[in-house]
C-alpha cells in the first residue's frame, strides 16, 4: 500500500515528522517497507517554449528558447512536435531521468550549447513505449511549477486481515488512535438528483450488493494536475478524470468503484453467476473463459465486468464518453479470492475485495465519487439505484477490560482503553463495572472475540511497553532428529537454507519428474506450480544466486519435505558443495570439492545414527541430474537410502552455473530400518600390520563391492583403502588393476606371521571367487 505524506495529511491533522509517522506505523503493525524520496525529481519543471529556430549545423535538430519560470534557457531539441507556445517538461541541469542513470549536463550538441532537455513521456517513465515527441501539457500547468509531486512516498506492508488499511483514511485512523494526530471528519455530500436512472440493477448470485448512479452529459477529459500528481506519485497511470476519480476514492478510502459508458449498456445490470463456457474480454485486452462459480455483471447481452475484479472492454469509459453509470458494490471476499485465482487476475480492486471492503462505506463512497465527477466534469445525476440488502451492522462483543492488563502484560488504565477503542471506531456501552458492550465497526470484520480487542489495545498502546515476565516452572528444551542433524551439518562446514516446497514444472521435468498429480491448481507464481519432487533444484538456484553475487565457495543444506508419490511427503536431507574445500590460506593447500567430499558427508550423517555402513550397498546412480560415472546410490535390501555424486553438466548449465558442484540426498524415513552398529571403543595397544594387494578385475566390477568383501573377511581388519586404479598397457582392454592397502590389528596380542598369511590368503580367495578376478602376477611372486 503506497501513499504520499501529503495524501495522509489530507485526513490526519498532525505536526509529526515523516520519521515519527513511519516509526509509529511500524510499531502498530503497519510495517513500513520503504520510504521513497522523490526530492530528486525536483529538477523537472513546467516550461514554455518561447522560440523555435533551425539548428545551424543539423537539419533534424531545432534550437529553442525555453522559459522555466525564472530564466530563459537555450535547449537543443530533436522532437518533431516542438513549437512556439507549447508547455512541456524541462529536465534542468543536474537532474536524473526517472528509472535511469542519465544525468542532464550542460553540453554542446553539434557545436551549439544546450542547457537542459525537453522530455517525452517515455523519458519521464510515464509511458512504456517510446514516445515520438516531447510531452505537451494543458493550461492546468503553471510555468515554473515542479512537474512531479516531490512528496515522500510511504510503502507499508498490510496484513491480510487489515483490509481497512488499504485506504489512506484507515491508516490515518490508526495513527490518530496512537495520539500522534487527530483524524479529520469526513463530509459526505448529498446529491441533488435531477433525472431518473435509465439503468436499473439486480442481484441474483445471492452474495452481493450493488448500487449506482447515472450521470448524463459529462465531459470526460484529462485529469487536473493535482489528481494526476496524486496517482502518478504512487505509480498509478492517469487515464481520464472519471477513471482517476474512482481510483482516488479507492486509494483514499479502500473503496473500489467502476464507471461504465452508459450508452453501451442495454437495459439494466445484473450481478449473476456466469454460465460455464461464457467468454469475457477485460480492460487489459485479454479474453477469459468463465465458469458457474464466478460472479459477473451483465445486461443480458454483454458481460460488462467480472464482479469486483475487472471491467469489460465493451463498456470502457473513454474521453468520448458522455453518459456514465457509476457503480459502488460489495462482493463476498471468499468468492472474489477464488475467482481471482481461477482466472489468474490480480487487480487493485480484487486485492481489496478479497480482504473485505467496508460495506458501510458503499453508499458514502458513491456519493463522494459522484460529487467529484460532477464538480470536475459537469453533468446531471440520477437517484441512487441499488439491489439486495447490505448488512453493515456492528457486531457485539462482551468485553472484560481487565483482560487487557492480565493477558497483554501491560498497564493501561480503563480511560486509556476507552480512548484507544473509541478512536479506532468501536462504540462502547458500559454494561457493568467490569464488562463493556463493544460494538465493532463495519470496517473491522477481523475483530470477533475479546482477545482481538486485547490485541487492539496492546497494539496501539505499544508492544514495546509489554512487561517482561519470567517463565514459570521448569522449562525443558526439546530437540529432535532434524535439530541434531542441523548441528552435525553445521559442524561439517555447511550453512542451512530454507526454500519453497514447490518449484517450476518445467524444471521438475528436466530433473526426471513428471507426476501431474502434484501440479498446483492456483500457484502464486508460474515458476512455483508443482510440489517439489526434490530439494536439489532449489539448492542449485541458491548456489546460482550466490555465484552471481561473487560467492563461489559454498556448502549449503536443507532438511525438508519432497513429494514424489501419493504417500505422505518424505523428509530429505540434501546438501550441495561447490568451489574450493578451504578458504585461501598459507597453511594448507586448497582444492576443488569432489564426489568423495559429499560421500564423506553422507556417511557422517548415517554414522550419526549409528548406522552400520558396512552392510549398505553402493551402486551407480542413474538419476538424470547426477553425472553417470561420478555418482552413487546407497541402498539396503533394495531400498534406497540416498544419492550422492557430481551434478550433471547439463543441469548446471540450466542454472547458468559454470563450475563443478557435488551434492547428496538422504531419505530420512529410510534410515530407521537400517542395521545399527553401536561401536564400542577398542584400545589397540599392539602393533598393526599393513599389507598391499593388487587384483586384475573386469572394469564393470564396482570398487565398493571389493572393499566390502575385504572388510567382511576378518575381524582383524581395521582399515581398507584404495591407493591405485590402473588400466592401459599390459592390461587387457576390458580389465583394470585395483590396489588395496589393508591394515590388520588385534586388541589382545601381537599378530604372528602365520596369522597374517592366513588372513591374506582369505582375502585373495574371497575377492577372486566373488568378482572373477585374479591376483596380479607380481603379487604372487
Amino acid at each position: 500500500m503506497k501513499f504520499t505524506l501529503s495524501w495522509l495529511l489530507e485526513h490526519l491533522e498532525t505536526n509529526a515528522s515523516l520519521e515519527e509517522i513511519t516509526d509509529k506505523l511500524t510499531h502498530i503493525g503497519l510495517e513500513v517497507e520503504n520510504i521513497i524520496d522523490n526530492t530528486k525529481l525536483a529538477g523537472f519543471v513546467v516550461a514554455k517554449v518561447l522560440e523555435v529556430a533551425p539548428h545551424p549545423n543539423a537539419d533534424k535538430l531545432k534550437l529553442c528558447k525555453v522559459h522555466d519560470g525564472s530564466k530563459t534557457l537555450q535547449i537543443v531539441c530533436g522532437a518533431n512536435n516542438v513549437r512556439e507556445g507549447i508547455k512541456t517538461v524541462l529536465a534542468s541541469l543536474g537532474s536524473t531521468l526517472p528509472e535511469s542513470d542519465f544525468t542532464i549536463k550542460s553540453t554542446k550538441i553539434r557545436g551549439v550549447l544546450s542547457e537542459g532537455m525537453l522530455c517525452s513521456a517515455s523519458e519521464l517513465a510515464l509511458a512504456q513505449e517510446e514516445s515520438e515527441g516531447i510531452i505537451e501539457l494543458s493550461d492546468d500547468y503553471k510555468v515554473g511549477d515542479k512537474f512531479f509531486n516531490c512528496d515522500s512516498v510511504i510503502d507499508i506492508n498490510v496484513t491480510p486481515n487489515r483490509g481497512d488499511c488499504l485506504g489512506v483514511y484507515g491508516i490515518a485512523r490508526d495513527l490518530a488512535a496512537t495520539g500522534i494526530g487527530t483524524l479529520k471528519a469526513l463530509s459526505i455530500p448529498q446529491l441533488t438528483c435531477s433525472i431518473d436512472s435509465p439503468i436499473d440493477v439486480k442481484v441474483t448470485d445471492g452474495e452481493s450488493f450493488i448500487s449506482g448512479v447515472y450521470i448524463a452529459n459529462v465531459k470526460n477529459k484529462e485529469s487536473p494536475k493535482w489528481l494526476k500528481d496524486e496517482l502518478e506519485s504512487i505509480g498509478m497511470r492517469s487515464i481520464s478524470t472519471i477513471v482517476d476519480i474512482t481510483n482516488y476514492i479507492m486509494i483514499s478510502f479502500g473503496r473500489p468503484m467502476h464507471a461504465y459508458d452508459a450508452k453501451k449498456i442495454e437495459g439494466g445490470l445484473t450481478v449473476r453467476k456466469a454460465n460455464n463456457g461464457e467468454k469475457f474480454t477485460g480492460l487489459n485486452g485479454k479474453e477469459y473463459l468463465l465458469n458457474k462459480d464466478i460472479s459477473i455483471i451483465s445486461d443480458g447481452k454483454n458481460i460488462h465486468a467480472i464482479a469486483g475484479i475487472i471491467g469489460s472492454k465493451c463498456s470502457e469509459c473513454t474521453l468520448e464518453t458522455t453518459d456514465i453509470f457509476l457503480e459502488s458494490a460489495w462482493f463476498d471476499p471468499i468468492s472474489i479470492t477464488k475467482s481471482s485465482r481461477q482466472l489468474n487476475i490480480s487487480t487493485d480492486s480484487s486485492y481489496r475485495f478479497a480482504r473485505s471492503v467496508d460495506p458501510g462505506f458503499t453508499l458514502d463512497g458513491l456519493h463522494l465519487a459522484a460529487q467529484m465527477i460532477l464538480d470536475s466534469c459537469g453533468g446531471e445525476v440520477s437517484n441512487v439505484v441499488s439491489s439486495d440488502n447490505l448488512d453493515a451492522k456492528s457486531s457485539l462483543i462482551n468485553f472484560n477490560y481487565h483482560n487487557v492488563n492480565e493477558f497483554g502484560s501491560v498497564s493501561v488504565s480503563p480511560d486509556e482503553m476507552l480512548d484507544i477503542l473509541t478512536k479506532l471506531g468501536f462504540s462502547i456501552d458500559k454494561k457493568t463495572e467490569d464488562i463493556w458492550n463493544v460494538y465493532v465497526p463495519s470496517w473491522r470484520p477481523d475483530v470477533t472475540i475479546p482477545a482481538d480487542l486485547v490485541e487492539e489495545v496492546a497494539r496501539i498502546y505499544g508492544y514495546d511497553k509489554i512487561k517482561e515476565e519470567p517463565l514459570t516452572g521448569n522449562v525443558e528444551v526439546e530437540t529432535n532428529m532434524h535439530d541434531d542433524l542441523r548441528i552435525l551439518m553445521t559442524s561439517r562446514g555447511f550453512h542451512e537454507v530454507l526454500t519453497w516446497s514447490f518449484m517450476s514444472e518445467s524444471t521438475a521435468e528436466k530433473f526426471g519428474y513428471s507426476n501431474k498429480l502434484f501440479i498446483i491448481d492456483n500457484p502464486f507464481n508460474n515458476n512455483f506450480n508443482i510440489m517439489r519432487p526434490s530439494i536439489m533444484p532449489n539448492l542449485l538456484q541458491v548456489v546460482a544466486d550466490n555465484i552471481a553475487h561473487g560467492i563461489s565457495d559454498l556448502a549449503i543444506f536443507e532438511i525438508g519435505p519432497v513429494y514424489d508419490s501419493l504417500n505422505q511427503p518424505k523428509y530429505v536431507l540434501s546438501g550441495i558443495k561447490t568451489g574450493n574445500n578451504l578458504p585461501r590460506n598459507h597453511y594448507n593447500t586448497d582444492r576443488k570439492v569432489d564426489v568423495f567430499d559429499v560421500k564423506a558427508d553422507f556417511i557422517a550423517a548415517l554414522e550419526f545414527f549409528n548406522v552400520n555402513c558396512d552392510n549398505l550397498m553402493i551402486e551407480r546412480a542413474e538419476k538424470e541430474y547426477y553425472h553417470l560415472g561420478k555418482s552413487g546410490i546407497f541402498s539396503f535390501k533394495n531400498k534406497v537410502v540416498g544419492y550422492f555424486g557430481e551434478l550433471h553438466p547439463s543441469i548446471l548449465d540450466l542454472f547458468n552455473i559454470k563450475q563443478k558442484a557435488v551434492g547428496f540426498e538422504i531419505i530420512l524415513e529410510n534410515i530407521g530400518n537400517l542395521p545399527v552398529n553401536r561401536k564400542r571403543f577398542i584400545d589397540y595397544k599392539y602393533q598393526n600390520v599393513k599389507r598391499d594387494f593388487a587384483f586384475i578385475i573386469n572394469k564393470d566390477v564396482e570398487t565398493g563391492k571389493i572393499i566390502n568383501i575385504v572388510k567382511r573377511s576378518s575381524e582383524l581388519i581395521t582399515e581398507v583403502l584404495v591407493f591405485d586404479i590402473y588400466h592401459g598397457n599390459n592390461i587387457e582392454p576390458n580389465k583394470m588393476s585395483i590396489a588395496l592397502s589393508v591394515t590388520f590389528c588385534s586388541p589382545t596380542h601381537t599378530l604372528t606371521e602365520e596369522e597374517i598369511q592366513k588372513e591374506s590368503s582369505t582375502i585373495v580367495n574371497l575377492v577372486c571367487e566373488n568378482t572373477g578376478g585374479s591376483l596380479r602376477l607380481d603379487q604372487k611372486s
